[in-house]
């Protein structure tokens, strides 16, 4: 990452950390957009180089995949799990992550159910992404297998990123770890799921 987007990256952080102090200090109904420049230290026009409002501004960006350079992912032909979880890993080495500010995110979110709507569209979006690489790599007859592991994909790094949030220990390397180890775990259960019903 160059200097000049490592600095934007640092400023939307800390954009991001006022606007979820002050969410939380305020209530969301009373936390606007020029509290929050002011919290930042920073002119409302600099806020709206940044965010459009102040939920953007609470939720931060999503896990952004970079599809152009994901080819490795559509070609490979190792396991589609371990290569599942070094894509999502990926993903968030790139844009990593703040453990302070994503347990204030979490604070913000679980208490108004109308940033929770606006999370759950952050997480399709980054679904839409994953199922679109599957597709290629699985084939267009396997659209709706490629959409349904995108969704479990997608729903292990939320997971796994709140794993990360609440340990203090855990590294940003061992999320790839266990997200892989997660849906390893739903497969094998899957897979003797079935062995057990043929043998009734």
């Amino acid at each position: 990452m160059k200097l000049r987007e490592r600095r934007r990256l640092q400023t939307a952080r800390e954009i991001q950390m006022a606007a979820v102090t002050v969410a939380l200090r305020n209530g969301l109904d009373q936390t606007t957009t020029e509290a929050v420049a002011v919290e930042a230290g920073i002119s409302t026009r600099t806020f709206f180089n940044y965010y459009n409002n102040k939920y953007a501004a609470i939720l931060g960006e999503a896990v952004r995949l970079d599809v152009t350079g994901a080819g490795w992912f559509v070609d490979s032909t190792g396991s589609i799990v371990n290569d599942l979880a070094k894509l999502l890993g990926q993903g968030l080495q790139e844009n990593p992550l703040d453990r302070a500010l994503l347990l204030k995110i979490i604070a913000v979110v679980d208490a108004n159910p109308a940033l929770q709507d606006m999370f759950r569209a952050r997480i399709d979006e980054t679904s839409g992404s994953i199922a679109r690489l599957l597709e290629g790599r699985l084939g267009s007859d396997l659209a709706i297998e490629a959409r349904l592991l995108a969704e479990l994909s997608t729903r292990t790094l939320s997971e796994a990123v709140m794993a990360w949030a609440m340990d203090d220990a855990m590294t940003l390397d061992a999320v790839t770890v266990w997200i892989a180890t997660k849906l390893q775990s739903v497969g094998k259960f899957m897979w003797q799921s079935d062995q057990q019903s043929e043998c009734v």
